[in-house]
């Protein structure tokens, strides 16, 4: 359920790739160790699921759709960015630009290990989650966005939790927001099940596409891509190539140029 307050509000959102015709989540899951604090004030919260939703695994098997080459890399085409797909709309449906002001960088990443028991080769789901990670290292500019990996979670800019099991209309993972349109960027935490709705073990390979996806999230992409070229495209399984795409990092240079600012492209996501 969604709610808006008129005037200011304090956010904590999620921006998300949903499954068509999903159910909405009944209920959160748990994560392992400790969650950020999140201070109360006099206005009122406001929650939106997010999450990168996908209907079939790719487990880093040869595609059996056959390579194809990404639209937005084809020999002799015109890169195009999605900037107007990534706005935020704040109650009175103004569109803004929100992301993380340079000064921030480089932006503090706490990722623990996995907790024992939750995956067969933890070592090698921690390595995909931080590739996914350091994978935005410079896009923007040199040095935006960068990163530091801090062992105190309290005093991370993006925390990543480890949570047991998938819950509602998301699974392997999410980026919840921590906002205040349009005065205010930024995140509550980055939740990683590793796992599919029916309880399967993600691979390493999907893992990476869905916490770069995510990342994209963190750093200001507040909506998705309508190219499967890229990685803000909302489905995995039906994704064409990996990593970032061109238009991906267009998109983040476009973003980055200036600070947050009004928009007025003709779609946005309103918090």
């Amino acid at each position: 359920m969604r709610t808006h307050t008129v005037g200011w509000q304090r956010a904590t959102a999620t921006a998300a790739c949903r499954t068509l015709g999903s159910p909405r989540p009944q209920r959160r899951s748990r994560p392992l160790g400790r969650r950020r604090p999140r201070s109360a004030t006099w206005t009122s919260l406001l929650l939106l699921a997010a999450a990168l939703a996908c209907a079939s695994p790719y487990d880093g098997r040869p595609d059996s759709r056959g390579a194809v080459e990404p639209a937005s890399a084809a020999e002799g085409s015109e890169v195009s960015d999605y900037l107007r797909l990534v706005v935020v709309r704040d109650p009175f449906s103004s569109t803004f630009l929100m992301h993380w002001p340079k000064w921030k960088m480089p932006l503090r990443v706490h990722l623990p290990a996995p907790p024992a028991g939750l995956f067969e080769d933890p070592e090698a789901v921690e390595a995909a989650v931080r590739k996914g990670v350091v994978d935005w290292t410079d896009v923007a500019a040199p040095g935006v966005p960068s990163f530091r990996f801090v062992d105190d979670q309290g005093k991370a800019d993006i925390p990543i939790v480890w949570a047991e099991e998938p819950d509602g209309d998301w699974y392997v993972a999410f980026c919840a927001y921590d906002v205040v349109v349009p005065r205010l960027f930024g995140v509550a935490h980055i939740l990683v099940t590793g796992r599919w709705r029916d309880g399967r073990i993600a691979s390493p390979a999907t893992i990476y596409e869905v916490t770069l996806h995510e990342m994209g999230h963190a750093l200001g992409l507040m909506g998705h891509s309508d190219s499967p070229a890229d990685v803000m495209w909302p489905r995995v399984d039906s994704r064409v190539g990996e990593g970032l795409s061109p238009a991906d990092r267009l998109t983040l240079r476009k973003l980055y140029e200036h600070g947050i600012r009004p928009y007025n492209g003709r779609r946005g996501r309103r918090y």
